[in-house]
């Protein structure tokens, strides 16, 4: 099922058995092309509940519809009837099934086998997936119309069908650089301008965040509002007043008041020249409404480009000009005159960009704030998946959600978590369980190694790249818990002692799951694609895939991580469910490069967006984005002119928008192929910018693993000595220069042979054994 059909599979699954009936009865003249068509659900029936008529003769075809649950057992029985039907009635051998709720692809399967096997019979079966994905297509618009009359005020009027064209202008709008960029320039320009003319010389946080929700619509405005100030501050651009408020530089000022006395420059020029030129028809007087005119010719067509506008004239009763070129001839009787002045004119808007400048920015307005790019933007239910490293810093962020932290990822995860508690509808953020294995796995050896941080003997091996024992070394020093390690650990909420004899680590698996759950973060339960012989060959060419980004980039990855990022893109192209605009949520630049590699070979296959945190956080805010009135004046436009060519910009989306526009004539490969190069070339643009701070595998450093490692042997006794005979040693000073050395000496193998060595538990053994008698009379604090 196409990625965009869950609403409409959501809502006929929710229709009453009346209204399944009456959507169905349009859907099926839709369908079979028939102007009639006869319920005749009920007793006696002969397993027929539809007739379908063309010229008042019935076409004999078996169909059945319902919205009754646990259904196919009944169909199972049913089967015998529509034999019957066909072998003494003459009825063929299609069997047709309408249902409005879901079927497990098993049990469908298993259907139709015995159908075509035991009976001779060709059973389709049409749930609301399927139903779905036939109201995706133009030619069911009465289907999609009679089922918005059903619903109703439901769907608050909103547009809920978008072919492959909306799609893909509605995402270029949503995901472009391009586009994202203008959004931005417009934004920064916006506010800095708000700077320059406040009449108090300084804006409040709280002022700055009420303009973005009035003029831009912001979501999250908080957030970017802390973006742009940051941002400001870093360029110089404006200055701290109060903890609250800020106020431009002396410098910027005099910078913008340059940039606006240029504006209106340019703006007196074009207007003075517009006017000489209307002065040689007579017209001189008319400046005003043309003005008015071009700003329309230039929306209404499009084009930002006034050579193209000019060069259309020889076309002019196809044009968009049409109505241009009909104000001057019904004032201009002299042809010559007539084409002479328009040709001057839009030469004067190529050589002076006032118009077009302005004009650009009308036209991204306009795409902008379109109501069906607001409906789209509006859908509800998009699908994002967390990987083990954001999960990581969630967990932090769920438990010191008001800590401040210098720490990027941090900082970043503070600001999802806010937006995934929220309560906003737009999307549904979810994880995997093999997600949650990996980090449960990652919790366990934290707590493995807080024993060795709370004797203050991690220090001295050089420290943990742990993210949750530096989180908790920051705590301390601030003073902002009293106890240890272990016990910040359970002040989370997990119970150590479970932990340490659950060998499986089952305790500390639920344990998140329901953490992640109560915070509004679903858990997948992802099939095992590599062992089912179905998709057993497209696991492997998604491993291989994945597998020769690592080799290439000489990345060492844990089997099982590669298995479980492996399992995440499987989940995403073969789950049997309707996923809105899945899109994955990871610091790890592979996903980027398999996404790009795979996906180009693969066209077919589910597409997915792809973004580092902090990006999407931006994404959002930016998701439901307007431009208001006083937002786009000339003097906004020429602030961004100065560092951003908004013209470009614009052309560029309007080129692609009108590729996009041709497309539609288009079919099967070419279509397939051109909607893919689009969304390759400029919607998937944006994963290739790298946010400045990058995140390391989740997969654990060599040292903190050899180190768990040792934790398990001595805890569980398995070698000749104890735990507390390896912590004493470390006591030791000449031993610690020991264990480090074997420590280095263990990750380079690691790091070379992607294992350990088979006999690093017995070198510990030879360390312990040498200092075990030179000092036991240390005193054991464990």
């Amino acid at each position: 099922m196409k990625d965009y059909t869950k609403n409409i599979s959501r809502w006929i699954d929710g229709l009453t058995k009346d209204q399944f009936d009456d959507f169905i009865k349009v859907f099926l003249k839709n369908y079979w092309n028939v102007e009639t068509v006869v319920l005749t659900d009920g007793k006696g029936d002969g397993g027929i509940d539809v007739k379908i008529l063309t010229n008042k003769i019935n076409k004999r075809i078996p169909l059945q519809v319902t919205i009754d649950k646990n259904v196919y057992s009944k169909l199972e029985k049913d089967l015998v009837k529509i034999s019957k039907l066909i072998s003494e009635f003459d009825y063929s051998e299609n069997f047709f099934f309408y249902y409005s709720r879901g079927a497990a692809e098993g049990v469908v399967i298993s259907l139709i086998d015995k159908a075509r096997k035991e009976y001779g019979i060709n059973l389709e079966i049409f749930n609301n997936k399927l139903l779905a994905e036939y109201l995706d297509k133009p030619e069911y618009i009465e289907s999609r119309q009679k089922l918005r009359e059903i619903l109703g005020d439901f769907l608050k009027d909103e547009k809920t069908f978008f072919d492959e064209n909306d799609k893909l202008r509605f995402d270029l709008l949503s995901y472009s650089t391009e586009s994202i960029e203008l959004k931005e320039r417009f934004i920064y320009a916006f506010i800095l301008n708000e700077f320059f003319i406040s009449t108090k010389d300084q804006l409040s946080k709280s002022e700055i965040v009420h303009r973005l929700e009035t003029e831009f619509n912001l979501q999250s405005a908080e957030y970017y509002c802390e973006k742009i100030v940051s941002s400001l501050l870093t360029k110089h651009k404006i200055e701290k007043v109060t903890d609250d408020t800020y106020k431009i530089t002396d410098t910027e000022k005099k910078n913008l008041e340059n940039i606006k006395e240029d504006s209106s420059l340019l703006e007196r020029e074009f207007l003075t020249n517009l006017e000489e030129i209307l002065k040689k028809a007579g017209l001189d007087e008319h400046v005003k409404e043309v003005v008015e005119l071009l700003y329309k010719v230039f929306k209404r067509s499009n084009k930002v480009d006034a050579v193209e506008i000019s060069e259309s004239l020889e076309s002019i009763d196809d044009s968009d000009l049409s109505t241009f070129y009909k104000y001057f001839s019904n004032k201009l009787e002299n042809k010559r005159l007539l084409k002479n002045i328009i040709r001057e004119i839009f030469s004067l808007c190529s050589e002076n960009h006032f118009i077009i400048k302005v004009s650009a920015g009308n036209v991204y307005r306009e795409l902008i704030n379109s109501s069906e790019y607001d409906s789209y933007s509006r859908r509800v239910n998009k699908e994002v998946f967390l990987d083990t490293p954001v999960l990581i810093y969630l967990l932090l962020a769920m438990k010191e959600p008001d800590f401040e932290y210098d720490n990027y990822q941090f900082s970043i995860a503070k600001s999802l978590f806010g937006l995934i508690t929220s309560g906003d509808q737009t999307a549904i953020y979810n994880t995997t369980e093999p997600y949650i294995i990996e980090l449960a796995d990652y919790v366990r050896n934290t707590i493995k190694l807080a024993p060795l941080y709370d004797e203050g003997l991690l220090e001295s091996l050089g420290g943990s790249s742990n993210e949750l024992i530096n989180m908790f070394i920051n705590i301390k020093e601030k003073g902002f818990f009293d106890g240890n390690l272990s016990a910040y650990i359970e002040d989370f909420g997990i119970n150590i002692s479970k932990v340490r004899f659950d060998d499986k680590n089952e305790y500390l698996q639920q344990f998140l799951i329901k953490l992640f759950k109560d915070n509004n973060i679903n858990v997948d339960i992802v099939a095992d694609y590599d062992r089912d012989y179905k998709s057993r060959t497209d696991y492997t060419n998604v491993a291989k895939t994945l597998g020769d980004i690592y080799s290439r980039a000489e990345i060492n990855r844990k089997p099982r991580s590669l298995r479980f990022d492996c399992l995440l893109f499987m989940h995403i192209y073969f789950v049997d469910a309707d996923l809105t605009d899945p899109t994955v949520l990871t610091w790890d630049n592979t996903f980027r490069d398999f996404r790009n590699e795979f996906q180009s070979k693969n066209p077919n296959y589910r597409y997915w967006h792809l973004f580092k945190p902090g990006k999407y956080l931006d994404h959002v805010a930016l998701l439901k984005f307007k431009i208001n009135g006083k937002a786009i004046t000339n003097e906004i436009l020429s602030m961004i002119e100065t560092e951003f060519e908004v013209v470009k910009g614009v052309k560029k989306l309007t080129d692609v928008l009108a590729s996009i526009v041709d497309l539609k004539s288009a079919t099967g490969t070419k279509l397939s192929k051109g909607l893919a190069h689009i969304r390759d070339v400029y919607i998937y643009e944006i994963g290739k910018e790298i946010e400045d701070k990058e995140l390391d595998s989740v997969d654990s450093q060599p040292v903190d693993e050899i180190l768990s490692t040792i934790f398990d042997y001595y805890h569980k006794s398995e070698g000749p000595y104890t735990f507390d005979d390896f912590t004493k040693t470390l006591q030791i000073e000449a031993a610690v220069t020991e264990v480090l050395e074997l420590l280095r000496r263990q990750t380079d193998y690691y790091i070379k042979y992607n294992k350990y060595s088979d006999n690093f538990r017995h070198k510990f053994d030879r360390v312990i054994k040498k200092y075990q008698s030179i000092d036991d009379s240390l005193p054991i604090s464990f």
